[in-house]
């Protein structure tokens, strides 16, 4: 019986996309008949290339010609069958057993609806910068690690689409995720569509489990400054989208005024935003003020400290 359907979106990262799926073929060990893996293609018709198929019995790739990891997603839920979804990145990198952790979790728990992985860096970077801090950063590489032990989770917490498990009934009662939230190909950084997704359902009700672990890869080229201010600018940008930022103007001048006024005073005006930072506690502050400042300029105000 069809117990499990894994689905992979990719947009244009081929190579990446072939390790992802022969590690899951290797580790993974998805069996036919019980688990389908189905690998949905948002490359652009133009770009679009042939996928190599390391599970001829288990895998089939289907094209989402909408652009947009959401409408992605929503497709590869349209072309599974099995009653629980589980959706891995095309740079993720699962442990072993993933296959089967998946399958348990919620077979052990007949009420569960959604539940995410942990979600581990595996850096390209030989040497890390000296403004990078993991324990601060790691979560907008989509990584994630909240201990090892299962729980449900609190508020603050999250899971995150590299490694996130629903059962199918939740989008019949829900929804599906809303297209306008989430990576459009390479034009923009928002995100969103999960989080969307989980508020409606209730953060309460998620469910953590380190038993099925992915190594999410961190590509050089997103350990820059200017990758994280990006990053951060999106996830305001998100965070207004689904209406879940922070709207008091008071609030927001004095966030970003306390925030500003914590960097060295040649920093203390609109370079607040863009200067280089001597170490992660400055870099820190720095993401803190282009956060409140995209949230203060989507309400047209000016950001000054």
């Amino acid at each position: 019986m069809l117990e499990l359907s894994v689905v992979i979106c990719t947009y244009d990262r081929y190579p990446v996309l072939q390790e992802a799926l022969e590690t899951l073929e290797a580790n993974g060990r998805p069996t036919p008949g019980q688990h389908e893996v189905v690998v949905v293609d948002n490359t652009p018709a133009a770009k679009r290339r042939p996928i190599a198929n390391p599970m001829p019995r288990a895998m089939r790739v289907v094209t989402c010609e909408a652009t947009g990891l959401s409408h992605a997603r929503n497709a590869g839920i349209d072309a599974t069958t099995a009653p629980v979804i589980v959706f891995l990145d095309d740079d993720a990198f699962v442990a072993k057993g993933w296959c089967d952790a998946v399958v348990e979790t919620f077979r052990a728990r007949p009420g569960l609806r959604v539940a995410g992985g942990r979600v581990l860096p595996r850096y390209d970077s030989a040497v890390l910068p000296r403004w990078y801090d993991a324990k601060r950063l790691s979560g907008y590489l989509s990584c994630l690690d909240w201990g090892a032990k299962g729980r449900f989770l609190r508020r603050g917490e999250w899971i995150v689409g590299a490694n996130m498990a629903w059962r199918r009934d939740v989008f019949e009662e829900f929804g599906t995720f809303k297209t306008e939230l989430g990576r459009k190909g390479s034009a923009s950084l928002l995100s969103n569509e999960e989080l969307e997704l989980l508020e409606r359902i209730g953060i309460e009700n998620i469910w953590y489990d380190p038993a099925f672990t992915v190594e999410h890869l961190v590509a050089v080229e997103r350990m820059t400054l200017p990758f994280f201010r990006r990053r951060v600018y999106w996830q305001a940008v998100s965070d207004m989208v689904a209406g879940i930022a922070e709207a008091d103007p008071v609030r927001l001048r004095a966030e970003y005024a306390d925030t500003v006024l914590r960097l060295p005073a040649e920093h203390r005006n609109l370079t607040a935003l863009n200067f280089d930072p001597a170490d992660a506690d400055q870099f820190g502050l720095q993401l803190r003020a282009i956060y409140a400042a995209a949230l203060m300029m989507g309400q047209g105000i000016a950001p000054t400290p």
